[in-house]
């Protein structure tokens, strides 16, 4: 096998994510699952109502998702960054600013959510993205990819205070 095979095989590396620090994960503990229950179900609520809201290119919901002072990052194999973009107003605007291009149906669908460092009003989120599109009767995968949300509890709601988006592969 030629290196330059051998290097595409492994483009991107395997656990690029861990490796430049974007996932990582507390052992678990009995006190790192302690926390209200109700909190949890509540970040993981807001994690589905961001790609709901994207994809069903709702702006208000897209805005609602994220903390004033929200930043949205992101990272294709740990290679190219996009952003970052921050205060809501401005996430909210790029984010949109892609439903004008987008021909086809986008589907983000969340995995394996994680939360760690849960507190009474921040905590770490880990998911896996999954991106599906639709077009021409048509489904393929997009992309998948390591998320990273940062929450805070505003006036009793969760939302997202930094979103730091990981890629798999381009798209």
């Amino acid at each position: 096998m030629t290196s330059q095979v051998k290097d595409k095989a492994l483009h991107p590396n395997p656990a690029w994510a861990a490796q430049i620090g974007h996932s990582t994960l507390e052992l678990v503990t009995a006190t790192a699952l302690e926390g209200d229950v109700m909190d949890r179900l509540l970040i993981i609520e807001r994690v589905g109502r961001y790609g709901w809201c994207f994809d069903e290119r709702n702006f208000e919901l897209m805005r609602d998702c994220f903390t004033a002072d929200g930043v949205w990052e992101g990272s294709v194999m740990g290679e190219t960054n996009i952003g970052p973009f921050a205060g809501r107003e401005e996430v909210a605007k790029w984010m949109s600013g892609f439903w004008p291009q987008q021909f086809d149906q986008r589907r983000h669908m969340f995995t394996n959510v994680i939360i760690d460092d849960l507190t009474q009003s921040s905590a770490t989120v880990h998911a896996y993205l999954l991106l599906a599109k639709t077009a021409d009767r048509k489904l393929d995968m997009v992309t998948t990819g390591p998320y990273r949300f940062l929450m805070e509890k505003e006036l009793g709601v969760w939302r997202i205070s930094r979103l730091s988006a990981g890629f798999d592969a381009p798209f």
